[in-house]
């Protein structure tokens, strides 16, 4: 039997307001997620990276250890692989044997299982960068609100709009982006 200890460090308010050490103790939702290091910014990071399979966590984990914004990186990961049919894959290279293990170095490609299209977003967490499916101009994202969105005048022409994680209102972009991505593919 193996016994993990967790010490938490913070004001009676500062506890209570904290939704990690809410789900590490509620003991209604089952597994309590088990939470292993500090990000940067100091937010708990998960032992397991949602959604990538175990031969890419170790490479996600390294990435994450150089982003910017590894917190909300995660945290774009545990939504989007809650949605129905939500899969994370590393990437098949092009000279790559049949047998070869894919490759979890450069980006992720979050796909709707079933859908004849590709991923509906291309996520980079070494740069906590979100590549959406979306041809969209910059004032229809204006005019949807989003603020934290840019478009992009290279790569594919349907992977045009790109969010970085910086803040909250880029984690909320970014999520409210990826549900029309997940819709339309």
């Amino acid at each position: 039997m193996k016994v993990t200890v967790f010490q938490f460090e913070g004001t009676p308010e500062e506890l209570d307001a904290s939704q990690i050490l809410k789900e590490l103790t509620d003991q209604r939702g089952g597994a309590a997620p088990v939470v292993t290091e500090r990000d940067p910014d100091g937010a708990m990071l998960p032992a397991r990276i949602p959604g990538v399979a175990d031969e890419g966590q170790e490479t996600v984990r390294q990435l994450l250890g150089r982003s910017p914004a590894p917190g909300l990186f995660v945290r774009f990961l545990e939504e989007t692989t809650r949605w129905d049919n939500v899969g994370v894959y590393g990437i098949k290279r092009k000279n790559a044997l049949p047998e070869a293990p894919l490759d979890y170095s450069r980006y992720l490609r979050l796909r709707r299982q079933g859908s004849q299209f590709g991923g509906f977003a291309y996520v980079y967490a070494e740069y906590s960068t979100i590549n959406l499916r979306l041809n969209y101009s910059q004032q229809q994202l204006e005019t949807l609100g989003i603020k934290s969105a840019r478009t992009l005048t290279t790569g594919h022409r349907e992977y045009r709009v790109s969010v970085d994680l910086t803040d909250e209102t880029s984690l909320a972009d970014a999520l409210q982006l990826a549900e029309l991505a997940y819709h339309a593919t």
